[in-house]
């Protein structure tokens, strides 16, 4: 309401009544091909005319037609959650049609002289109020996921932007177009038919990746019931790894490329693991003696190479490989010590290790997050990353942990632990270094 005044006051009313009712309906039509491109998240290609309405009816008229097209939006949504994204999508039109004004952005295009005034004082600030709009957008977005808790604010974000930012501002470009098409050209209101090939066109683009990013999901969910599927007490981790993995993620500052590929490193990093018996033997020591430890090692390689062809997944083979090395060079398969250990597969190490200690399974009480961070930090400069771990304990001030219980299948073997625990990671570090492996 207090943007509305403010349009009001700053632009008068709507500046042509059969125009807004034509951006308005062909707003609504808009929503019908919105395609799903993050979690919860939505874009529809109406932008294209919401920035083609900033001009020709001003900053209450867009306010006005893109709360109504939300609000009688076909989605079976509750009254109250209608209202609420009609209030939001409103102060979106309501910002970008001030952000254009306030921009030098011409109230009469018709009166401009040559293209060389029309991109001055239309192009240049319809850009301008398309990128301030889609900020205020994605901002609104994300701090919903984020108070719904689905993702962190940060997180959400640059997702959306990278995920979408480049096609808004190819609907700014096509806005633009339409402007000249309904104004300077005198098209008029049939303009509106030449938008639809374009809406179409970058509908079907989202399309292309929203099917691209489903079929990397169903991907990556194959592969994780083949891994886990050899031991029921691993059901879930790499999932918990990875939530854990994209906070460290977060806290170190990473770029959008390398979060997906740490968030696709840590819940395949044991994916090796296909093949292999699990890690515990009937009325036996828990302990992996001497030839499941050379049979273990061979699972962060054999994972990597197991991959190797997907394209997606070429950015994570290293840290897949390199999840179990040591700083101290004890590590496995190759004994990197370091910083010579990449990144992405120091953080899927300490995010291994915290859930490790963290779950409550027979045989093992888990640790709280405090205790599992106190016990990790004992292990800055042999086993972890000193920086990765800080950064997992910042992390984990804003983003509670509650320890998973796993019950008892009945089985004789039960009481086993974890290859990923690090006192198994010891085990092969002594025995690397001539030791017999025994505890």
């Amino acid at each position: 309401m207090l943007l509305g005044w403010v349009a009001w006051c700053f632009d008068g009313p709507p500046r042509d009544l059969v125009a807004m009712v034509v951006l308005g309906l062909l707003l609504i039509a808009s929503w019908f091909v919105r395609v799903q491109v993050l979690n919860k998240v939505s874009v529809a290609a109406g932008s294209i005319i919401l920035l083609a309405a900033l001009v020709i009816i001003g900053p209450l008229g867009s306010a006005i037609i893109n709360a109504v097209a939300m609000f009688v939006e076909v989605s079976g949504r509750q009254l109250r959650v209608r209202i609420f994204n009609a209030a939001m999508t409103g102060i979106v039109g309501a910002v970008g049609g001030l952000t254009y004004l306030w921009a030098g952005g011409a109230r009469d295009v018709t009166a401009l002289d040559g293209p060389g005034e029309i991109l001055l004082f239309v192009g240049l600030p319809m850009m301008v109020a398309d990128v301030v709009l889609t900020l205020v957008n994605v901002a609104l977005i994300a701090g919903i996921v984020w108070v719904d808790g689905a993702q962190s604010f940060r997180r959400s974000f640059v997702s959306m932007l990278t995920t979408s930012g480049l096609a808004q501002i190819g609907y700014g470009v096509i806005g633009f177009l339409f402007v000249i098409l309904w104004l300077p050209a005198k098209v008029g209101p049939v303009s509106a038919l030449f938008i639809l090939i374009p809406l179409f066109v970058a509908r079907w683009a989202f399309v292309q990746y929203g099917e691209e990013q489903r079929a990397h999901e169903r991907t990556l969910t194959a592969l994780v019931a083949a891994a886990e599927a050899r031991d029921p007490y691993a059901v879930g981790h790499s999932e918990r790894v990875a939530r854990l993995a994209e906070w460290v993620g977060e806290e170190l500052g990473l770029r959008q490329p390398h979060m997906t590929a740490l968030r696709y490193a840590a819940i395949l990093h044991d994916v090796g693991l296909i093949g292999l018996g699990p890690s515990r033997r009937p009325d036996e020591s828990p302990w992996p003696n001497a030839s499941e430890r050379a049979h273990l090692a061979t699972h962060p390689p054999h994972g990597a190479a197991l991959l190797e062809g997907i394209d997606f997944l070429a950015d994570s083979f290293d840290a897949i490989r390199h999840h179990h090395e040591r700083v101290d060079g004890l590590g496995y398969p190759d004994r990197l010590v370091g910083d010579d250990i990449p990144l992405l597969a120091r953080i899927v190490a300490v995010c291994d290790a915290f859930d490790a200690v963290t779950v409550t399974r027979p045989g093992q009480e888990g640790m709280t997050a405090a205790s599992a961070l106190e016990a990790l930090r004992a292990r800055v400069g042999t086993h972890l990353d000193g920086e990765v771990l800080a950064s997992l304990g910042r992390a984990l001030e804003r983003n509670p942990w509650t320890g998973v219980t796993i019950a008892a299948t009945g089985t004789p073997h039960d009481a086993v632990l974890d290859h990923d625990h690090p006192q198994v990671s010891d085990l092969m570090a002594r025995a690397a270094v001539g030791g017999d492996g025994a505890r």
